[in-house]
């Protein structure tokens, strides 16, 4: 809180025009990430409300849902926090060593390099939609239903590409620990989903492609707010094609094994949408995304923005290579963030069916819908602890320039989710899914805390 009143009083005076290039440090900049995390997560639950008061858990809406994963998936490969936690301790030690100019110069190589990559691939993944649905995706879906998902994912693919150069950006702004306009675009998120849904309620007939387009759109928001940072720092994006840069190399070796440890994560989602279309029980797909979206809000908060809002700072220690500053700043973190995430957890699973009833029981969301998604709430609230202590141990390897081990607890839980769904999925029905979720996502937790403890041994 004082953090927070520290902000706002410098804020205040400060000029206006000096806002995009702030410098914080570690307090303020944990403060700003945790308020714009905060707003972020009220436009997200107004979207969510719309959503289920427009389309409750009908089969429309779980097209939309299950068509969401595949962008997701390839957008934590490409471009979200991937590329950004990737290029954050390279851009600091470029900066340091050959100054801001060749940091410029390595983000123009690296999202010229990914642009090039990325572009080929969105079409071929557009092309081959209607076969991965089918397949992979939902293929408990009937013809028609997995007609729409098909097509709702190739229109969410075409934000793919911009988002290669927002995360670049980001991580620009943030190596400079300036997270001033970065915290801004992230509280800003989801508006122009909110207004998708206000056009499917005022033109009934555009139905789930209201909502469809007005994600696509959202990015373009995120790279305005973030231009003037870029104005102010000088930085001017130009094609910089040069694939043996061994800055750009560097890069490569964090962003390929975080990138496929994305990958493994969100497959996860894939996985589990999969399962449960086979269930025949569609509504399932709609609960979970509710489930998951009351349990991401305090994973954001104390694992994302926390994590985030620190992780200049270890990348800072680890490349001095103090080893016993780092260790005591990462247990003190994993200690407070999981306490803290221990007592959240147990209060969303008292409170889970007045909280669900009272946010989304409208419209076409009704009691029955209120009951599934419950049931959903308290398995997923009871692994909190687990999700957060897991981002904030990824985030403290990506300091230490390691993803490898990430990657490979990553690819570990989604095999042992594989695995255990597939037994599990028949004697128990849906709830297996957020089941196995806690379960794999223990396993993961306590593997990433070995290793880190392993890393940062002096």
């Amino acid at each position: 809180m004082l953090s927070a009143v520290e902000l706002l009083v410098r804020l205040r005076r400060t000029p206006l025009r000096a806002w995009p290039t702030l410098n914080l440090s570690v307090a303020e900049a944990t403060a700003l990430y945790i308020i714009s995390f905060l707003a972020s997560a009220l436009l997200g639950m107004v979207r969510q409300i719309l959503l289920n008061a427009r389309f409750g858990l009908e089969p429309e809406i779980a097209a939309y849902y299950a068509a969401a994963r595949l962008p997701e998936t390839l957008t934590v490969l490409i471009a979200g926090g991937t590329l950004t936690n990737a290029l954050v301790p390279v851009l600091l030690r470029v900066t340091d060593r050959d100054g801001e100019a060749a940091a410029h110069r390595l983000l123009n190589g690296v999202v010229t390099l990914l642009l090039v990559v990325v572009g080929p691939c969105c079409l071929l993944l557009a092309m081959g939609a209607p076969l991965f649905v089918r397949t992979l995706l939902v293929p408990g879906f009937d013809g028609a239903l997995q007609a729409l998902t098909a097509q709702l994912a190739r229109i969410m693919l075409i934000e793919l590409l911009l988002l290669v150069v927002e995360a670049g950006v980001i991580a620009l702004l943030i190596s400079r620990n300036q997270v001033l306009l970065p915290a801004v675009a992230i509280a800003l998120r989801n508006v122009t989903v909110i207004g998708g849904i206000g056009v499917a309620y005022l033109v009934p007939s555009i139905g789930i492609y209201g909502p469809t387009i007005g994600s696509t759109l959202d990015v373009i928001i995120q790279l305005a707010i973030l231009a003037p940072g870029l104005r102010r720092r000088g930085f001017v994006p130009r094609p910089v094609w040069n694939p043996a840069d061994r800055d750009l190399r560097a890069v490569g070796r964090l962003l390929v094994p975080n990138g496929v440890s994305g990958v493994a994560n969100y497959s996860a989602a894939i996985v589990d949408t999969a399962y449960l279309s086979l269930t025949g029980m569609t509504a399932a797909i709609g609960a979970l995304a509710n489930a998951m979206l009351l349990t991401g809000l305090p994973t954001r908060l104390l694992g994302s923005a926390v994590g985030q809002a620190m992780l200049p700072h270890l990348a800072e220690l680890s490349n001095r290579g103090e080893w016993q500053p780092l260790r005591r700043r990462i247990g003190i973190l994993l200690l407070v963030a999981g306490g803290v995430a221990l007592l959240v957890a147990l209060l969303i699973a008292a409170l889970s069916r007045p909280l669900i009833s009272l946010l989304f029981e409208r419209g076409a969301f009704d009691t029955t819908a209120v009951a599934v998604t419950t049931q959903f709430l308290v398995i997923y609230a009871l692994g909190l602890p687990i999700y957060v202590l897991t981002d904030l141990a990824t985030r403290a390897l990506v300091a230490c320039y390691d993803t490898l081990s990430a990657m490979l607890t990553n690819i570990g839980q989604l095999l042992l989710r594989i695995l255990l769904l597939s037994f599990t999925i028949g004697p128990y029905g849906p709830v297996a899914v957020p089941m196995v979720h806690v379960l794999s996502s223990a396993v993961e937790t306590l593997i990433l805390l070995l290793v880190l403890r392993m890393r940062t041994r002096p």
